[in-house]
């Protein structure tokens, strides 16, 4: 990959090159070695993806020396300080975005012979740390957005507040904005998962980790089990497509509380009356056919925030929501979807139909109109009591003859 397939990846500013006001509380040149870090303290994290070691730096508390493993070529200084250098191409309101929930890179750690040994982050902030209860223990560490793909009970029961259907919302309106601004960038980030966001609950907010590793166009695709894209062929890059899927699944996971079959099932109900679009893009995202029909990062957010689902047509098409796990599927329980809380605004529009969907739709199986019609009363017919009185009537007759 050369100087200019990674230019033409990334959106690059074409002012003075003044670099823009870094809010984070350090101002550093953009290259260092790390004698000019100071001492490292012992590593918090060893040989973790790309990095040998990652390490606080002693003299500048709240941040860390990322170090690589050896072997980084001069494209890889060159993918990095374009990486550091793009949030100058933002708008303010995005770039303070990237700054706050992100560990964006702030500068290049070089040494002779090696222009990426690695690079200076910040910490995640200490809010996004909480006592975690199990039994008679109690931890404290960073809470990872996993634990949004658990039920309100679940998290309750580790000591966390249940963030409710507003909470879970809110977090995914962040993770959306941050991943329409990658997308914007023309970055690649391919590792969407439960482990690369730290969620706090207290003040419903998401930060986004590892995303140094973030390239240009493509990437190599970082498998994890469960979040396979299953129309990008093993062995082949990721892309914008394939950030899409896997954003798409995080999302679906994460607002239904659901880990498997089951969150796709919950989209599909379309259970939430305000974000009306949500259910449709989700399910574009999920279940086309084509993958490059799959809707931007930046078209989900939108939906999130109560907007409209803007979409090319013809729709796209789409594969059967995925079968249910045998346990569900034989459970004579409903599937619990976190729910809006009712209000008289949203009261008079709750049995209002979504927006047209060309997946399955509970609502409209081929069951539903025998479950939506009002079963019919039968008469009672007084014809047999007619019958039984004129029989007395009778007998009554017959016995007086006899006396």
């Amino acid at each position: 990959m050369t100087e200019s397939d990674l230019r033409d990846g990334v959106r690059v500013g074409v002012g003075d090159g003044a670099p823009a006001a870094d809010p984070r509380g350090w101002t550093l040149p953009r290259t260092v070695s790390l004698g000019d870090l100071g001492p490292l303290a012992d590593p918090i994290s060893e040989h973790n993806g790309q990095a040998i070691a990652v390490r606080p730096l002693t003299a500048h508390p709240g941040w860390l020396a990322k170090l690589y493993r050896p072997g980084l070529q001069q494209e890889d200084a060159q993918r990095i300080d374009l990486l550091i250098s793009a949030p100058d191409t933002l708008p303010e309101a995005e770039r303070a975005a990237l700054y706050a929930r992100t560990c964006w890179p702030a500068a290049r750690i070089h040494a002779p012979g090696n222009p990426a040994v690695g690079c200076v982050i910040p910490m995640a902030p200490e809010q996004y740390r909480s006592e975690l209860r199990r039994g008679r223990f109690s931890e404290r560490r960073f809470v990872e957005i996993d634990w949004l793909a658990k039920s309100d009970e679940s998290i309750e029961g580790v000591g966390l507040p249940s963030p409710g259907y507003e909470g879970r919302l809110v977090a995914c309106r962040q993770l959306t904005e941050l991943a329409a601004i990658l997308e914007g960038l023309g970055l690649v980030y391919s590792d969407w998962s439960f482990s690369n966001a730290f969620w706090s609950p207290d003040r419903r907010s998401v930060y986004l980790i590892d995303v140094d590793g973030c390239q240009p166009r493509k990437m190599p695709d970082i498998h994890q089990p469960n979040w396979a894209d299953p129309l990008t062929p093993p062995g082949t890059d990721a892309d914008r497509y394939t950030d899409r899927y896997r954003l798409g699944l995080l999302v679906a996971k994460c607002l239904t509380g659901q880990r498997d079959a089951r969150a796709l099932h919950g989209v599909a109900e379309s259970p939430w009356p305000e974000q009306r679009a949500a259910s449709e893009v989700l399910l574009d995202m999920l279940l086309a056919t084509d993958r490059e029909r799959r809707p931007a990062a930046a078209q989900l957010n939108q939906a999130l925030n109560n907007g409209p689902y803007l979409r090319a047509v013809p729709r796209p098409t789409r594969s059967s929501l995925p079968q249910l796990p045998p346990v569900q599927a034989a459970s004579t329980g409903p599937r619990t979807v976190p729910q809006p809380p009712v209000s008289t605004a949203t009261a008079g529009r709750a049995q209002e139909p979504a927006t047209t969907s060309t997946g399955p739709d509970a609502s409209t199986g081929p069951d539903s109109s025998i479950t939506s019609k009002t079963p019919k009363t039968p008469k009672t017919s007084s014809t047999g009591w007619i019958w039984v009185l004129a029989f007395a009537v009778i007998l009554l007759i017959i016995i007086a003859s006899h006396h």
